[in-house]
C-alpha cells in the first residue's frame, strides 16, 4: 500500500480518495486473491507442491525469500561460508556508501554514486529478464524525461504503473490459456531461449 501511496502522490491523486479506494480494492481483494490462487494452483501444480520445479512461473520475490526460509530452517547451511562473508562484506559496503555519499560528495555528483538498493535487487532476483527490463525502462523513462519533462510529468508514471498492472493481469490470462489447454508449452516457441523447451 505504500508503494500505491508512492505511485498515487507522483500522479498529485487525493491522499483520502487514495485510501478509501484502497478499503475497497481490500475488501475486494480477500475474495479475488483466494479465487485467482486457486486458479494459479490449477494451472501450475508445482505452487502448492514444493518437490515440483515450477519453471513456468518464476515468481521472483517469492523463489528468493523461499530459499531464504530454507537456507534459515535448514540444520547444516545450504550455501557456502564464502556466500556469507560476500554478503556482510556488500552490507558494510552499502553502509559505507550512504555516509560517505552524504557526509563528504557534493549533492551534484549524488547521482554517480551507486544504489545500492538496485544492485541488492538484481542479485536478488532469479531470472534475468526482470533486472533487463528495469535497465531498459529506467533508459527509456530518463530519455522521455530529458526530451519531453512536461510529457513526462503527466503520462510517465501513469504508463508506468498500467505496465506495471498489465502485467499481472496478463499472468491471469496465461494461467487460463494454461488449464484450457492453449498454453505456451503447447503454442509457444522457444526462439532465442536456448537449452529451453519454452521459456514462457
Amino acid at each position: 500500500m505504500c508503494g500505491d501511496l508512492k505511485t498515487g502522490h507522483l500522479l498529485r491523486a487525493s491522499p483520502v480518495g487514495q485510501f478509501w479506494a484502497q478499503v475497497a480494492g481490500s475488501v475486494l481483494g480477500i475474495w479475488l486473491s483466494v479465487g485467482l490462487f486457486v486458479l494459479f494452483a490449477k494451472a501450475y501444480p508445482c505452487l502448492v507442491d514444493l518437490e515440483q520445479e515450477c519453471p513456468q512461473f518464476g515468481m521472483p520475490a517469492v523463489a528468493a525469500w523461499r530459499s531464504i526460509a530454507i537456507a534459515v530452517t535448514a540444520p547444516e547451511l545450504p550455501i557456502p561460508p564464502t556466500a556469507g562473508y560476500t554478503a556482510i562484506g556488500l552490507a558494510i559496503l552499502s553502509a559505507i556508501t550512504v555516509f560517505v555519499k552524504y557526509r563528504f560528495v557534493p549533492e551534484k555528483y549524488h547521482v554517480w554514486i551507486p544504489n545500492w538498493n538496485a544492485i541488492g535487487l538484481g542479485f536478488v532476483v532469479p531470472q534475468i529478464y526482470y533486472p533487463l527490463a528495469m535497465v531498459i525502462g529506467a533508459h527509456v523513462a530518463y530519455s522521455w524525461d530529458k526530451k519531453w519533462p512536461k510529457k513526462w510529468e503527466i503520462w510517465g508514471f501513469a504508463l508506468s504503473a498500467g505496465l506495471v498492472a498489465g502485467e499481472g493481469m496478463s499472468g491471469v490470462l496465461t494461467a487460463l490459456l494454461v488449464i484450457v489447454g492453449a498454453g505456451g508449452e503447447k503454442w509457444g516457441s522457444a526462439v532465442g531461449c536456448p537449452g529451453f523447451e519454452y521459456c514462457g
